[in-house]
């Protein structure tokens, strides 16, 4: 429990007090979270959680430093709403389906809170939050001496950048809270995965195939990006990047497979999701393998092993 509490605390703490580190962990400080509240249970989770808060909250006041309490809360629901659902032991796909549309409903419901506190309109909110990610991108570009052209061409076409991104600023959204499921759920799974733990069994996940309906969701979307209608397009680009991201895990899944049945080395498959990071046209080429193999069934013509959705 005390132990619970100190890293808790410094989760929370290392999110708001540092500011580069922050942003980039923030997607994985659920996991200490959704670890002890499991290990706990529901009731001294809860009162860990809320001593790390205390902790947390005291430590920045006396520092001097603004408390971000919309970002604390969402790390410590995010990480109570994991442990919930797993719980529930549902199949890996509908966790992270429901563990997803829950953060996403909580994220805009906290943006909506946001929006309604300062008098602006949510669309206005994101666009300036945009805009401002824009405006330190630049900064950032000048200090990296990116040619002067390329920094004029983004910043003629800021207006257009910032249209662009806050229309599809929906599915960035949904994304962003299924890769932040996704990513905790599998931690949580080597932490919690081991004699006397409890933790979901999902079997193999390397066996994983998305429901065969989804391609008719695909199809449509292609076709509302094709109408001529603003509208339209912009809702058929949030769908295609939702649907995208599910066939990129069920190419991943593919390749997960082919390394177990080949027996690649570990090596070699770190290198492979590095090069996934680093260049992005290779997240091209996995999307295709998830997508077409609702055609094609790589795994089944390979093993001869059925899929699980």
């Amino acid at each position: 429990m005390i132990r619970g509490i100190a890293i808790l605390s410094l989760t929370l703490l290392v999110v708001a007090l540092i500011p580069f580190v922050g942003p980039v962990v923030i997607i994985m400080t659920p996991l200490p979270i959704f670890y002890y509240f499991s290990q706990l249970g529901r009731i001294w989770g809860l009162a860990a959680l809320a001593a790390a808060y205390a902790v947390a909250s005291g430590s920045l006041l006396l520092l001097g430093r603004p408390l971000p309490i919309m970002i604390l809360f969402t790390i410590g629901m995010t990480g109570v709403m994991l442990a919930e659902v797993l719980r529930r032991r549902y199949p890996i796909g509908k966790t992270i389906a429901v563990a997803s549309v829950a953060l996403f409903f909580f994220g805009t419901a906290a943006l909506l809170h946001q929006a309604w506190l300062t008098g602006t309109d949510p669309w206005q909110l994101i666009a300036g939050y945009v805009e401002g990610v824009i405006g330190e991108n630049l900064r950032l570009y000048g200090q990296m001496n990116v040619s002067p052209d390329q920094i004029k061409l983004i910043r003629e076409n800021t207006p257009e950048i910032t249209r662009f991104i806050t229309g599809i600023f929906p599915a960035l959204s949904l994304s962003g809270a299924i890769l932040t499921v996704w990513l905790n759920v599998l931690a949580g799974r080597l932490l919690l995965d081991r004699p006397g733990a409890s933790f979901t069994d999902f079997g193999d996940l390397a066996t994983w195939k998305a429901p065969e309906k989804l391609v008719w969701l695909l199809i449509a979307a292609g076709g509302m990006v094709l109408a001529p209608w603003d509208l339209s397009v912009t809702v058929g680009m949030n769908l295609l990047i939702v649907c995208c991201l599910i066939y990129f895990f069920q190419g991943l899944a593919i390749a997960s497979f082919l390394f177990k049945r080949k027996r690649v080395p570990v090596l070699l498959r770190w290198l492979f999701y590095l090069l996934l990071a680093l260049q992005q046209y290779m997240v091209i080429f996995v999307v295709a393998f998830g997508l077409f193999d609702i055609w094609v069934d790589f795994r089944k013509r390979i093993a001869g092993i059925d899929v699980q959705t």
